[in-house]
């Protein structure tokens, strides 16, 4: 779940209210007297993007927020930095620019933190820094650098297990209620826990392509194989496509359905696609309109695209992915080996 992305989707902690408190930066490079760099956020009314110019080795900056907001320095290079403001307040930063890891920001709590958290972590190794970072969510919770680090450190690290993410959440949740960041993350984790090996899959209501109403179970195989794709996805007929193909001989001799749901809004667009493939007891086509707003789509927790999903008689996960072309490995490893 590479930093730039974790800073985009950390903007979200702070919810705005109406009007607006100046903060002022002022910022000090040690070895460079003239450049450019940017400073941006996502914070609600007051999100912007600003060029910093760099004179006789310092900037100055006001800006607008309602709460602690991480705001974040860009350099040409593509390093980020970032900084911690508040309404009514005084910033200092100060940082050589040979080094930018070295820098440092004061005027506030957070800040501090931050500069502790980066004296501490400045010569460790990857999996010291990770450490570190659990140690200061854990000690800090309440804190704003809590949910920075982990997003940074944690959300998009793909070797974090779940269960450890759950664990953070645990401590982070109740601290910040209305996070939609936290929320998004422990939406993404009860989703992928539906779709886990030996998981029974729920029945739900699709539309046909006639627009009749039909359960998902309701034509099921001894194997079920369900894609979902949208014709506005890149590649995504091509998607649709594939599954089909790589099912062709199971469905032809009756072992395998396979039930493609589109996430398409306009229903148009997928029936133009869909015209020409008819719909058998073993292939069906399905879209409400009603994208990943679909009652059907948040049941079975699907929030990305493309996705497949197969199942046993029982409708029991067997395996799923987003990878159309390692379908043909699958149902030669589940279908075609057992008579």
């Amino acid at each position: 779940m590479k930093h730039t992305l974790c800073l985009c989707l950390l903007l979200l902690l702070v919810s705005c209210g109406p009007g607006g408190n100046s903060f002022r930066m002022k910022g000090t490079f040690r070895d460079m007297q003239a450049g450019e760099l940017y400073i941006y956020n996502q914070n609600g009314d007051h999100a912007r993007l600003d060029t910093l110019t760099v004179q006789e080795g310092r900037f100055r900056y006001k800006g607008e927020t309602d709460e602690v907001t991480p705001y974040i320095l860009v350099f040409p290079n593509g390093v980020e930095q970032v900084i911690f403001a508040g309404p009514n307040e005084d910033l200092e930063y100060e940082a050589t620019a040979n080094d930018l890891r070295n820098y440092v920001v004061n005027g506030n709590e957070e800040n501090k933190l931050m500069n502790k958290f980066r004296e501490e972590t400045y010569t460790q190794n990857p999996s010291q820094v990770t450490n570190t970072a659990r140690t200061y969510i854990k000690d800090n919770p309440l804190s704003p650098v809590a949910v920075y680090l982990f997003a940074c450190y944690f959300a998009q690290n793909e070797e974090v297990s779940p269960t450890e993410l759950k664990d953070l959440l645990k401590v982070l949740r109740p601290k910040h209620p209305h996070n939609h960041y936290l929320l998004d993350i422990e939406r993404e984790l009860a989703n992928a826990e539906r779709r886990q090996a030996g998981q029974s899959l729920p029945d739900v209501t699709l539309v046909r392509k006639d627009r009749k109403q039909e359960k998902l179970w309701q034509t099921a195989k001894d194997y079920n194989l369900i894609i979902f794709w949208a014709t506005w996805m890149p590649n995504g007929t091509d998607f649709l496509w594939r599954a089909r193909n790589a099912t062709s001989q199971q469905r032809e001799n009756g072992k395998l359905r396979m039930a493609a749901i589109s996430l398409d809004i306009e229903r148009y667009r997928w029936e133009d696609i869909i015209r020409s493939d008819s719909t058998t007891s073993t292939l069906q086509h399905y879209c409400d309109g009603q994208g990943f707003e679909s009652p059907a789509i948040k049941t079975l927790g699907i929030d990305a695209l493309p996705f497949y999903i197969l199942t046993d008689k029982n409708h029991r996960v067997i395996e799923s992915g987003d990878d159309a072309n390692e379908l043909n490995e699958v149902i030669k490893k589940h279908i075609s080996s057992h008579p």
